[in-house]
């Protein structure tokens, strides 16, 4: 005989609530919330995976990742299509650098070295050759990533930069042309210029042979005085051919050519120059021993025969002092003219150095800007100034041999 379960009361009760917990379909409600979550996240993702894609197409670019201890490397689409590759190939670090050229692939090798040795990041143009052969310029920028104080994997993105760089390259060429163009413009007072420069050699040339003149006429016998005033002749002869060649050199801007030049021989030489038909005038030399430079000998022979010249011009036939002094300050040379003349008007000091600009009523306004050129072709600064007790200075910094190094002769 089998036994039933009595019916009613508090084991009846408990029975029936352990049924009703037993029954198919009471979890419903919360396995249906979380079907809905995982479908919203899922959605979510979705989402968030086009506006990456989208992204990544428009600004043309990919991220990827290289594993540091095991070389895997690891790539988006947008990376397999800069280097148009099949999406989702094995690809090797050995492989793909074979891609780049050979100076964005030791650039990126140093750039990425330095950066795994200090954990730091990097970011560089490179230049590749895509897999279908095409030239490509790719932005590529990476962070070495640390565990444990030791880099374990880099992480980048690559973006296409080609156009952004032949647009850069468009530019360059536009400058070239417009540079080239103003050259071609400034050969227009190429002749003004020439007349300026080879009036002073032309201008010695014609006061040595009247001194020699002077001197047959005075005393036929005296030999060794005209082969002395000869000799300058042919030197200021030379140095007008010089003077050609420098300028030819400026107007097509070809690089000076430079040597160790001593700068006190080189003063000294273009003082006697500039004041050897000036009387009246007393030269002060405080020059410094040893203070070599690095410079085209006859353009800078020829910014301190002009600042000379200038200073003596002042005067307009007058006594005056010029002092021409040199130092040495922090690895600079500084070369120092200055007079006691009327000086130079405060307000034409800010155009002083600009082409025909002159502050005398028969210059031509060349002279100073030619110094500029030559000044700032050198590496250096010039600049003009009232002095205290009256009169004009004009400065010149420059670089010491020492301090450009060994390539400063070869600039």
């Amino acid at each position: 005989m089998m036994l039933q379960p009595p019916k009613g009361g508090a084991v009846s009760a408990r029975l029936d609530e352990d049924e009703q917990a037993l029954r198919p379909g009471t979890d419903e409600v919360p396995a249906a919330a979380d079907s809905l979550i995982v479908r919203e996240q899922a959605a979510t993702i979705a989402h968030y995976r086009k506006m990456y894609e989208r992204s990544s197409m428009l600004a043309r670019l990919g991220v990827w990742e290289c594993d540091l201890v095991t070389g895997k490397l690891t790539w988006t689409d947008g990376v397999y299509d800069l280097f148009e590759l099949p999406r989702g190939s094995p690809v090797r670090r050995s492989d793909i650098l074979q891609m780049y050229h050979d100076e964005s692939r030791e650039e990126m090798e140093r750039l990425r070295a330095e950066a795994i040795a200090g954990g730091g990041s990097f970011s560089l143009d490179i230049r590749i050759r895509t897999a279908r052969g095409n030239d490509r310029w790719l932005r590529l920028t990476a962070d070495v990533e640390q565990e444990g104080g030791r880099p374990v994997r880099i992480f980048g993105i690559k973006q296409d930069v080609t156009e952004a760089r032949a647009a850069q390259e468009r530019v360059k060429a536009l400058q070239a042309e417009l540079i080239q163009m103003a050259r071609k413009s400034a050969m227009g007072t190429m002749a003004a210029t020439l007349a300026h420069e080879l009036n002073q050699p032309l201008a010695a040339i014609s006061n040595y042979v009247a001194g020699s003149r002077h001197a047959l006429d005075a005393e036929p016998a005296r030999k060794e005085v005209l082969a002395r005033g000869l000799d300058a002749i042919e030197e200021s002869a030379l140095r007008a051919g010089g003077v050609i060649r420098s300028l030819r050199r400026l107007a097509e801007g070809s690089p000076a050519v430079r040597q160790p030049v001593d700068s006190k021989r080189l003063i000294e030489d273009a003082a006697a120059v500039a004041l050897a038909a000036r009387e009246g005038v007393a030269l002060e030399l405080r020059l410094v021993d040893r203070l070599i430079l690095s410079v085209d000998p006859v353009q800078f022979h020829h910014v301190v025969h002009n600042l000379i010249r200038n200073s003596a011009e002042a005067f307009a036939g007058g006594p005056g002092r010029i002092v021409v002094a040199t130092a040495a300050i922090d690895g600079f040379a500084e070369i120092r003219v200055e007079d006691d003349g009327p000086g130079i008007p405060r307000e034409r000091l800010p155009t002083l150095f600009e082409t025909f600009t002159s502050t005398k009523a028969d210059g031509m306004g060349v002279g100073l800007a030619i110094c500029r050129t030559v000044v700032e072709a050198h590496g250096g600064r010039i600049t003009a100034g009232i002095r205290r007790d009256g009169g004009a200075v004009f400065r010149v910094v420059l670089p010491l041999a020492a301090r450009l190094g060994p390539r400063a002769d070869r600039d």
